[in-house]
């Protein structure tokens, strides 16, 4: 449980990634729902343009944060990569028409900002927003697919620094360096320490999500991130093992089960395969309460 809540009274931000299909939104709504029940005010978070938060908690979702209705706790907002790279690129070429750059420059900084690299920045760029508010005591961000997580990761410094050498004309690299690390340091410190943020990658027990997931994790690693959690989705309980097909997947799944324990080295959460779909508070209360009872318990 130490690895979800807040630690001596800081906000904790869980970080649920994956390739696509694999179940994150699932997994975040049963976390977040759970956290708000446990008492913390809990803000539920997406940049997936595909994740249907909505659908899952039953309630609408919109681009700020608004309270679910019947969990006055629980607060939820979908950033719009789209929408937030508006606001992003606005922002950014005003800044340079304020600090006199001609138009040429402008035409060449609104260029670079074309680049597909500026959605996931202002995507980053609104979390650190959010994520900084002190508002909430827990975060919940149900990530985009893995790569687009990884790169949202490996963006900001980098990016950050050539857009402020291009805005502010006397702005070197080294000074544009400590700008970038400013804005961005806090909450790369934060994802790297393990008392702050869990980054839990969620997969099915099978060869391609559990080597994708593991890739990843190694990434995250080199950029001193740990993996705090394993999520297994659509677990067939040795119960419904009946027949001899849901028997050989069980079998199955066993197996790929044991190899996630060895790969990740971290406590393994199970979500079992359910006969209907995920969505609203009761079957999320009780998806949460099988999840975290398991962690209590580990």
């Amino acid at each position: 449980m130490a690895r979800i809540v807040p630690s001596d009274g800081r906000q904790r931000t869980v970080f649920f990634a994956g390739k696509g299909g694999v179940g994150k939104t699932v997994a975040s709504c049963a976390t977040a729902v759970w956290l708000a029940q446990q008492g913390w005010r809990t803000l539920l978070l997406t940049t997936d343009p595909a994740a249907h938060l909505g659908n899952v908690l039953g309630a609408p979702v919109g681009d700020e944060p608004h309270p679910l209705p019947g969990l006055p706790n629980l607060w939820v907002v979908k950033i719009d990569p789209k929408a937030a790279a508006e606001v992003y690129k606005k922002r950014i070429l005003d800044e340079a028409r304020a600090h006199g750059r001609p138009e040429k420059a402008i035409a060449v900084i609104a260029e670079e900002l074309d680049s597909p690299c500026t959605e996931e920045m202002a995507a980053f760029d609104r979390f650190i927003e959010f994520a900084s508010a002190g508002a909430w005591q827990t975060v919940v961000f149900d990530t985009a697919p893995t790569g687009h997580t990884l790169r949202m990761l490996e963006l900001p410094v980098e990016w950050s620094k050539q857009i402020d050498v291009k805005v502010f004309s006397s702005v070197d690299t080294a000074v544009a360096d400590d700008v970038a690390k400013q804005r961005f340091g806090d909450v790369i410190e934060m994802m790297r320490d393990p008392q702050r943020s869990t980054f839990a990658f969620v997969m099915y027990p099978e060869s391609t999500p559990i080597v994708e997931a593991h890739r990843a994790s190694l990434e995250l690693a080199t950029l001193g991130i740990p993996t705090g959690l394993a999520v297994a989705n659509f677990v067939i309980p040795a119960e419904q093992a009946d027949t001899p097909f849901t028997h050989a997947r069980h079998v199955m799944q066993q197996h790929y089960l044991a190899e996630i324990q060895a790969r990740f080295a971290v406590p393994l959460l199970t979500i079992p395969l359910l006969p209907e779909e995920v969505q609203g508070l009761p079957l999320l209360t009780e998806l949460g309460q099988q999840m975290y009872g398991q962690l209590v318990l580990a």
